[in-house]
């Protein structure tokens, strides 16, 4: 019995002082955007943590789906080159758009049925993102809370 509980000791022990390890692949997790509603011709922050082995960041990718009932729309798209963080293995990633280039671009505007004079419906957007480093490893994909733009 002694022996069973040393071994469970020992294995709780090691798993727990594995748990704050970087590995090579980069990881990335959405913190937050600076506003929840914004509109067509504004600007939003995203703020991410990556942490990754060698630091070596390279590209940002970024998935947007347009969550409305009527007018459904994934577009992927390469945003742009990370920033430089030198030897830095983990950090905070923060992204501005400016909604009308990077946002809404080829998404058209949904008219609200029966509105007089006519309106459009405010696009509820779901972005995720992900990470390339130098040596070609991929992130996970990080999903930010849906954003709403005011058309």
């Amino acid at each position: 019995m002694k022996r069973i509980f040393v071994f469970c000791a020992l294995a709780l022990f090691i798993i727990a002082c594995d748990k704050d390890k970087v590995e090579s692949n980069p990881h990335l997790k959405f913190k937050s955007f600076n506003t929840d509603v914004v509109e067509a011709n504004g600007f939003v922050r995203a703020t991410l943590d990556f942490t990754d082995q060698e630091g070596d960041l390279d590209s940002i990718f970024i998935t947007r789906q347009r969550l409305n009932r009527r007018g459904p729309s994934y577009f992927n798209y390469f945003y742009g080159q990370a920033p430089e963080f030198g030897e830095q293995n983990r950090g905070e990633l923060q992204i501005d758009f400016e909604v009308a280039k990077d946002l809404i671009f080829g998404l058209p505007a949904i008219n609200v049925p029966g509105s007089n004079p006519p309106r459009n419906e405010p696009d509820t957007l779901q972005l995720r993102f992900y990470l390339k480093d130098k040596d070609g490893h991929t992130s996970d994909t990080a999903v930010a809370s849906p954003l709403i733009v005011i058309r």
